[in-house]
């Protein structure tokens, strides 16, 4: 239809270019964006978009560098910061919001404001977070719809949950997503009596559905809770009075809520009676119980499965593993390690962040990398004299 067009406008190449970007054909996008006569911001935006979505993001960059100024606005640069959200370059997100409050003097929208938001709370950086804030508040900008739930995600992301609760207190309006917000920042923090009081109050006084995503949330948190009787009701309450059919993720978090609190055996009823085929995670997730609670023969049998499902993910392996060292079964030891050997597989090391004066560190496990390396270890040691159970900190 396009080929056969007498005339082109500027819509039509757009159009077209929009289509194959959605159907992620670069290729044939680029071949209309370089054909086409004339460019606006729209132009520019569906390949910035295109390419980052894609895992292009350095092409998005050079796009997004060299498109002219008079097309740069709050579209193309909102879609160069979800390019770089998408691909982990949180950083690279927030200085795009710099630039274009600062150089280009644009307005950022509500799109901007989550995906900034968003960026700061996967880098966990309170003091940018609180900066955003302010410029919120400075503005006006009403927390009403996704704002105030990229603002409660990021407070509670980044360790605040009281500034989360202070948000979400102060938004007169809530809809689901406040709720489900608020619910799974109470959850990540442990608090899951909070959280399920907030589910409980969202269901007595407020005329607001929950969804799949509240669901998940309050389970979570009842899971981590060690919550199992107020858990199992918020499955009913899903099943029974708001009728919604439970995906793979909320019998995941049932499987958990019953293997944390040693009910392996329950745990495995609820695997074999699920409607869809247990994940490769709802699995390990019953192992990580086996090995908790010492249940050997189940764990052996949920490892071999887990093998079987994914031979080469080292996690199975080293579960497996630590519930033959409970035991004190060494050669079984053994055995994992060197099957994990004879198929190359490592385990992943641990890793902590500490965020310090607006930088966020990076430790992996042994890792000598850290410039300050020699200092922090020789502080340790100092320490040390005072306190010997600080020596274990340098591992």
């Amino acid at each position: 239809l396009f080929d056969e067009m007498p005339e082109r406008d500027l819509v039509s190449w757009n159009s077209m270019i929009d289509g194959c970007v959605k159907c992620g054909k670069m290729e044939d996008a680029r071949d209309l964006f370089d054909q086409m006569p004339k460019r606006d911001a729209v132009s520019w935006a569906s390949m910035i978009d295109g390419y980052a979505k894609s895992s292009s993001v350095e092409i998005a960059e050079a796009m997004f560098k060299t498109m002219p100024d008079r097309d740069r606005d709050v579209i193309s640069c909102n879609a160069m910061m979800a390019g770089y959200l998408q691909n982990g370059l949180f950083m690279e997100a927030l200085v795009v919001f710099h630039y274009m409050k600062g150089e280009c003097n644009l307005i950022p929208d509500d799109t901007s404001l989550s995906i900034v938001l968003s960026a700061i709370a996967q880098m966990g950086n309170l003091d940018q977070g609180i900066a955003i804030h302010g410029y919120i508040e400075q503005n006006m900008i009403s927390l009403g719809g996704k704002v105030g739930v990229s603002l409660i995600d990021m407070y509670s992301k980044c360790g605040s949950v009281e500034d989360a609760m202070f948000v979400f207190r102060n938004i007169k309006e809530k809809d689901v997503d406040h709720w489900n917000a608020m619910i799974g920042g109470l959850a990540i923090h442990g608090l899951g009596e909070s959280a399920f009081d907030s589910f409980m109050e969202m269901e007595r006084v407020s005329s607001i559905e929950p969804d799949d995503i509240t669901f998940i949330g309050v389970l979570s948190a009842c899971a981590h809770s060690g919550l199992v009787k107020e858990g199992l009701m918020c499955f009913e309450i899903m099943r029974r009075i708001h009728r919604l059919e439970p995906k793979l993720q909320h019998y995941g978090c049932i499987v958990d809520i019953l293997g944390r609190a040693g009910h392996v055996e329950e745990a495995w009823r609820v695997i074999e009676e699920m409607p869809i085929e247990a994940n490769d995670v709802i699995w390990r997730t019953l192992l990580s119980a086996c090995r908790n609670h010492g249940n050997l023969s189940m764990g052996e049998v949920v490892a071999k499965h887990l093998i079987d499902l994914d031979s080469s993910n080292s996690s199975s392996y080293v579960l497996l593993s630590n519930i033959y060292a409970g035991f004190g079964m060494w050669k079984k030891v053994n055995m994992v390690r060197t099957m994990m050997k004879e198929r190359n597989l490592k385990k992943i090391p641990g890793c902590s962040w500490i965020e310090l004066e607006g930088i966020v560190h990076e430790f992996f496990v042994q890792d000598k990398s850290h410039p300050r390396v020699a200092e922090m270890h020789s502080l340790l040691d100092i320490m040390s004299t005072l306190d010997p159970e600080i020596t274990c900190c340098r591992n």
